[in-house]
């Protein structure tokens, strides 16, 4: 309950606050997704869904937030794009299996515990079809964000910590362990590096891990 108020506070009387446009890797390879359902899991505002809406597929977008749903729903319509929103607790979310063929996983693995963030990985997996596509992007250990909350913030686990502000853990990841959970899908992309985030608020850089992977 508590992290949910956190994600509906962070929405509070914004109209619009991570942009329209989808991640580039999404629309680097979105030739590679076969025909069939999309799923969003934590689609906030919904530009990724509604990149692949745009696209003529079938899209879900599920997420915390009542409000980032209600703006995704909004953009839609005004679109004229149809995206099936709902509200879920991702700690608590059923994933059909072998239903999609792609499962977005965009920012949002970060904000849970290990043994949460493995079950979550192990749904999603199991949700997409074969030769579907799988695409994770996190926060790296080399964020800034990292060195800040080992100064200020207990750490729980490893590279996890626990924000009373948030009321949510933030756990940071490296390549290897995030590739690790995939070794049973054909890796197509997976690289680590900097970014600079000019979607929301002042311009600035994060770390960042990316994967696209295939199921076999």
């Amino acid at each position: 309950m508590k992290n949910r108020l956190f994600w509906v506070s962070i929405y509070k009387g914004y109209a619009l606050k991570w942009g329209v446009k989808p991640d580039h890797i999404l629309e680097q390879y979105a030739s590679l997704v076969p025909k069939g359902h999309v799923l969003d899991v934590g689609a906030g505002e919904g530009r990724n869904a509604i990149f692949f809406a745009k696209k003529g597929y079938p899209v879900e977008a599920v997420d915390i937030s009542t409000k980032a749903l209600g703006i995704c729903r909004k953009l839609a319509k005004k679109m004229k794009l149809k995206i099936k929103t709902e509200v879920v607790d991702l700690k608590k979310i059923e994933i059909v299996p072998e239903k999609y063929s792609l499962i977005i996983c965009a920012w949002v693995l970060n904000f849970f515990k290990k043994k949460e963030i493995a079950e979550l990985i192990r749904k999603m997996k199991k949700g997409v079809k074969k030769n579907g596509i799988l695409y994770i992007v996190v926060f790296s250990t080399e964020d800034p964000s990292f060195a800040k909350h080992r100064k200020k913030l207990k750490m729980v686990e490893k590279n996890t910590f626990y924000s009373r502000r948030r009321k949510s853990y933030i756990h940071y990841f490296t390549r290897k362990k995030l590739i690790s959970f995939f070794k049973d899908f054909t890796t197509i992309y997976c690289i680590e590096g900097m970014e600079l985030d000019i979607g929301h608020g002042a311009p600035h850089h994060h770390s960042i891990v990316q994967y696209v992977g295939q199921k076999q």
